[in-house]
This record gives structure tokens, sequence and C-alpha cells, in this order.
């Protein structure tokens, strides 16, 4: 039975087999997270109630070409991930949950793609491919932000794909691998802008630095490959939007290229931070893997310029790291397609590096052993400015909170297997963090309770007292009519004249009707009011 299970072992690694099941495994892990989160949580504003108010609008207004956003036009973001939504929808029907499931479909495609890139840069380490997606799959970020509905696992999805071509026509250059990183540019940019280029161009434009003296193509020959990369790129997108330029005219032009793109890069109109905001947040990028002495030593970078497949990953890192440190919009996300580049390298140095101390293993999990005990500090009242904002946190979210913390703390230090231990450490504190955290998240951020009650006033009117509205409110209650937006007293009672039976909802402290409310709802750490306009 042992030689058997030997020879087994052997077959599948030399075939590779070995690291598409271990992937798979992973992949399938990290999907059992997602969708338990979309069970424990709602919809989180603005960024997720946003994207499926415009997506239900696409869908109510069976106009697929241009998105928009309560009835105006919405350019700041591509429509493939609406697109795909719509594509859910029409297989099963409008749903939250199939909606939701999007990025994490492209997430866990990343994990596979990821170990496939290792594959490709060491095919003589296997064991590496098998593990790189454990890595990716168990990084905290990657964690949160590829189970969201948002558009960066798409962008790392397509950045993935590219980079798979980059390597497939630097080794053998045709016109297959050539199409191939043009179609991944194409996704990239339809799921997320030109933000790929970042991700891709500059390493693509490098391949003199990180290509081996041997395997180098003469530079000319490259330069012209990748410009009918981008050209066949172009080609598709443009299938897109030159229809949609020619339907909405030269403003939406203006907005997607301008606004959207280097607008957010001379003088961003939203997210904008210091040069050093990613540097402060490093050790974010790097929890759990990172923080292990031994995967430092792998960032090292006199050690990684000394093989092609380093230079390679050194440079992804670097390049789009230090580029969007000069971008004056910033965010914390923008940088996920570069985390599996730090998942090969950490992969590499836990499966040839020896094992530690196991008490180092506590060290990635000590800032939130910490903050499951800081957690008993809401239902004590010892905090009681922070407990006005964070309710429905009582004495057994914590205790379930701290036990949880603790387990895991003994689980890591009892496993033999350091690289196990790692891949626990992200899934176990997302758990933590659902225990502790859904209650108040099902109080405070879910947009339904109101969405619904404005359902009922859909046909005869509904303002939003304020200056600006995302359309939180319009896919939960599946408004069918733009919300009007009002500023001031005078226009709340000039609509209200003139839409008797409609309704009104404006954040607490904001002016509203002299009536009593109809209720007030809990959201977003506030108060909206609800108000019903007499018929008369």
């Amino acid at each position: 039975m042992a030689s058997l299970e030997q020879n087994l072992t052997e077959s599948l690694r030399s075939s590779g087999a070995g690291w598409v099941l271990s992937a798979s495994a992973a992949a399938t892990v990290f999907a059992c997270l997602a969708l338990l989160g979309i069970e424990l949580r709602p919809l989180l504003p603005v960024d997720e109630t946003r994207y499926l108010a415009v997506a239900w609008e696409m869908w109510r207004d069976q106009n697929h070409l241009i998105p928009h956003l309560n009835g105006a036009v919405y350019s700041q973001k591509p429509p493939l991930l609406f697109w795909l939504i719509n594509l859910a929808w029409s297989l099963g029907g409008v749903s939250e949950f199939s909606a939701r499931l999007i990025s994490p479909l492209f997430a866990a495609a990343s994990l596979l793609l990821t170990g496939a890139l290792a594959r490709r840069l060491w095919p003589e380490e296997p064991k590496v491919a098998a593990l790189a997606p454990w890595v990716l799959g168990g990084s905290g970020l990657f964690l949160v932000y590829g189970s969201v509905t948002m558009f960066d696992s798409m962008l790392t999805a397509a950045t993935l794909t590219a980079l798979l071509a980059l390597l497939a026509a630097h080794r053998n250059p045709s016109v297959l691998s050539w199409a191939a990183l043009g179609m991944s540019l194409a996704v990239g940019v339809l799921a997320k802008g030109p933000a790929i280029v970042v991700h891709v161009l500059p390493l693509a434009l490098l391949m003199p630095l990180w290509s081996d003296a041997g395997a180098r193509q003469g530079f000319l020959r490259w330069c012209l490959g990748l410009a009918l990369a981008f050209g066949f790129a172009g080609l598709l997108v443009g299938c897109w939007f030159l229809p949609a330029v020619l339907q909405q005219g030269g403003g939406y032009l203006d907005a997607v290229v301008w606004n959207q793109g280097a607008g957010r890069i001379v003088s961003s109109f939203a997210h904008e931070k210091p040069f050093w905001y990613f540097i402060a947040l490093t050790p974010l990028f790097l929890w759990p893997w990172g923080w292990a002495r031994r995967s430092l030593k792998a960032l090292d970078p006199r050690g990684l310029w000394r093989e092609e497949a380093g230079r390679f990953l050194l440079l992804w890192i670097a390049l789009p790291f230090i580029i969007h440190s000069v971008i004056s919009g910033k965010q914390l996300h923008y940088l996920l397609p570069e985390l599996p580049a730090l998942a090969l390298l950490f992969a590499r140095a836990a499966c040839s590096d020896e094992e530690r101390p196991r008490r180092w293993r506590l060290l990635p999990i000590a800032p939130f052993c910490l903050a499951a005990l800081f957690a008993w500090a809401l239902p004590l009242g010892l905090l009681p400015g922070l407990a006005e904002r964070v309710t429905h946190v009582g004495f057994a979210n914590a205790a379930l909170a701290t036990t949880g913390m603790l387990l895991l703390a003994v689980l890591v230090l009892s496993l033999r297997n350091a690289k196990a231990a790692y891949a626990l450490m992200a899934p176990a504190c997302l758990l933590v963090f659902y225990a502790l955290a859904t209650p108040n998240l099902q109080a405070t951020q879910n947009a339904k309770p109101l969405g619904e009650a404005l359902n009922a006033y859909d046909g005869k009117g509904i303002a939003f007292v304020g200056e600006n509205y995302n359309g939180e409110f319009t896919f939960a209650g599946r408004l069918t009519h733009p919300m009007a937006t009002l500023s001031s007293e005078q226009e709340m009672e000039q609509w209200m004249a003139a839409h008797p039976g409609g309704a009104v909802i404006a954040k607490a402290g904001r002016p509203g009707p002299q009536w009593e409310p109809l209720k007030d709802f809990p959201f977003r750490g506030a108060s909206y009011r609800l108000w019903r306009v007499p018929e008369s």
C-alpha cells in the first residue's frame, strides 16, 4: 500500500496533476469561505451596494452598452462586472446571491492561475506550484478583497493571464501568445479600465532586465509583439467603447478617458493619499506568510536578482508599487494584482527553508488575539464613544471571538507542518471576525430594511435629502425609478408639493419634513428617517 501511494504521488508530480489538484483544493476552500461571507454579511455600503445598483439598472432598463446609476450615466467603471451579473441573472433570475458570486469566482480562478505561473517559472520545483495557491488564498488582503463584489479580483485574474501569455511569448514567440496577451489586456480594461497597463506594461518593456541572456530575444521584435498585443486589446475594447461614445457623445469619452484615467493620476478627485501610504501598509500586504523570517529573506533583492524568475517577480512587485505610490489616488486594494507575486516567493521560501521555532508562529496572530481581548471593552462599557457606533457586540460575541483565537493559537503551535499552520491563520481570523462583527454588520450596514420600505413608494416618487446618493437602496428596494436628490429645504418643499403620496428619506441631523417620521432605520453608523408625503 505504501509503495502504491508513493508511486501514485510520483506519477502525479511528474505529470503535473499534483499541483492542479492542490490548487483546485485551495480554490475550493477559498470559495467556501467566500460563500460563508455572502451568507453572513450584508452588501457593504457604499461600494457593493452601488455596484449592484448599477447592475440592477442595466437589467431593469435593458441598456447593456452604458452603465447608469440612479438614472445618470455611470462612467467611473467599465461594464464587465455588470455584464457578468446580468448574465448570471439571465440564467437564474435576479438575486443578490448570484450577483455576489462573480468576483469570488475570479479570485478562485486567480489561485489556479498562480499555480500555473509557478509551474511556468520553476518547472523543476512542482512543490512550489502546489503550495503557491494556498499561500495566496491564505493571504489576509486577498481573502478579504477577493470575497467582496469589487473589480480587483477580476483585474488580478486578467493580470495573471497576461503575465502567463507574456512568458509564453518570451520563450516561444507566436501570434497566438501575443493574441492571448491582447485578450487578457482587454479583459483587464473592461474590468477596471486602463489600470491593468500599470501592472503589465512596465514589466513587459523591461524584458531585457529580467530575461536570461541566452533566452533574450531582439528588443525591437519584442516591442513589435507588444504593439500587436496592445493593438488587438484596443480592437476588442473598441467593440464596446466606440458604440458607447457614439450613443452618449463626447462627454462620455472625456469622462472615461480623462476623469477616470489621467485625472486620477494627476490630481485624484477621490482617495487621495500621501506617497508613503503603501509603504506604511506593507505589513498588511505581507500578512501572515510574510511575517515569518524565512519569507522576509525571500524578498532580498540581491538573492532574487540572480535568476530570471526572481528578477521577473521582483520587478512585478516593485514597478506597480512605485507607480501607485506616485499616483495621487490610492486604495489598499489597488495592489491586489501583486499579491500573487508575493505568494510565489513565500511559497518557494516555505518549500526550501527549514522549520523555525514554533513560538514565532504566534507573531502573525498576536494582533488578532489582542483585538479579541479588546472586544470585551465594548460590553463592559469601557469605550462609551465606540460602543455607540459598534452596537450588537455583547459578552457572547466577545467570548466566542476570544475562544476562537485561543484555539487558533493552540492549533498553530501544535501543528507539525509550518505551512499548514500559516495557511490556517487568515481563514481562522476571518471566521473569528465574522463571529464578532456579523451582528453589528447586519444591524448597522444592511440596506435591505430601508430599501424594502421604499419599494412601496416607488411609483409615487422618492427623494433623498443630501448631496450624494450612491444607490445604497436601489437594488435592495428593486426601485424602478431614479431617486431625487434634494440639497435644501426649498427644494424639498417644492418636490413634496409635486409628489403627494411619495416618500422622503434623510439622515438624522439633516432637515426633513416637519411631521414625525414613519420609522428610523440604522444604517452606516447613523439613523436614516423615512417620511410619507401626505396625499393633499
